[in-house]
């Protein structure tokens, strides 16, 4: 037996299962009836997942064209030759000005949606830093200033997207409420431990269920000195997301279409096929 080709093989099944291609069609739904479909992507996969949507519903004549707005923010390199959904490359993992330019332009199209149009917000690794808004009294500065001291400091991702969530205008349920009354769906491909909507690129559409005293907490405890615009702005209202029930979740449905885990699986199903006894632990 080729252990190396078995290795290969069980590597190709693992990122074929993640592939937006592979995972992303079984779940998109039917256009809308007569508003637009609004396709708001972010984060390193955030082009491919918008290319796999355009080939669906362009390509199989679902919709048409002039009905299909849209863009993406990804990662600089990761960029793809989109049709109807502007793609921007941007920063990571430290947000740039491309990122901050791309998400207000984002924000804009969320905030123009009607409640005929259908949002598809396709959310995938990354995408904390590819869509940067600061809560206003903030700079792209502090929030570029204290993302590398978070990075530096060795806390773990959901301490960053707790901290990252508290301080943007899109982030922790943030987009779900400019997009309302339009309904959204956001298609997710996990890349955090657990795979919870709310912290994968820190829950533009998620309920949040931490506060700022939270994030205040978790820069004490990884002793981030907070400079004095960050520290002001989480000890203000500016600093709370949407509550968990706020009605515009209503309106968000949320589903995740890939995980770590399945990617493991898929691998895992190739090395029983070459006969070995494959376990996820």
């Amino acid at each position: 037996m080729d252990l190396r080709k078995l290795r290969l093989d069980m590597l190709d099944a693992a990122i074929a299962r993640a592939q937006p291609n592979v995972c992303l069609p079984p779940h998109l739904p039917p256009p809308p009836e007569s508003g637009r479909l609004i396709v708001l992507a972010c984060g390193k996969a955030g082009a491919t997942m918008a290319e796999a949507v355009e080939q669906h519903y362009l390509d199989g004549g679902l919709i048409d064209p002039a009905r299909m707005v849209g863009i993406c923010v990804t990662r600089h390199g990761y960029g793809r030759p989109l049709r109807r959904v502007r793609c921007v490359e941007a920063g990571h993992p430290v947000p740039d000005r491309a990122g901050l330019e791309a998400t207000a332009e984002t924000l804009e199209l969320a905030r123009s949606a009607k409640a005929d149009d259908l949002a598809l917000v396709l959310v995938s690794g990354g995408g904390s830093a590819n869509w940067t808004a600061p809560a206003e009294g903030l700079s792209i500065e502090d929030k570029q200033g204290l993302t590398r001291a978070l990075l530096k400091s060795g806390a773990p991702i959901g301490d960053i997207n707790t901290v990252r969530k508290h301080l943007s205008q899109i982030k922790g349920g943030r987009l779900a409420a400019a997009l309302a009354p339009a309904r959204s769906l956001s298609l997710i491909i996990s890349d955090v431990p657990g795979d919870d909507p709310s912290f994968i690129a820190s829950g533009p559409t998620a309920p949040d269920h931490t506060t700022a005293e939270d994030a205040l907490a978790i820069l004490a405890r990884w002793r981030i000195a907070a400079p004095e615009p960050v520290e002001r702005t989480l000890r203000s209202k500016a600093g709370e997301t949407p509550a968990p029930d706020d009605p515009c979740f209503v309106l968000a449905a949320l589903r995740v279409v890939a995980r770590p885990a399945d990617s493991l699986a898929a691998a895992a199903d190739i090395a029983r096929a070459a006969g070995f006894d494959a376990r996820l632990l």
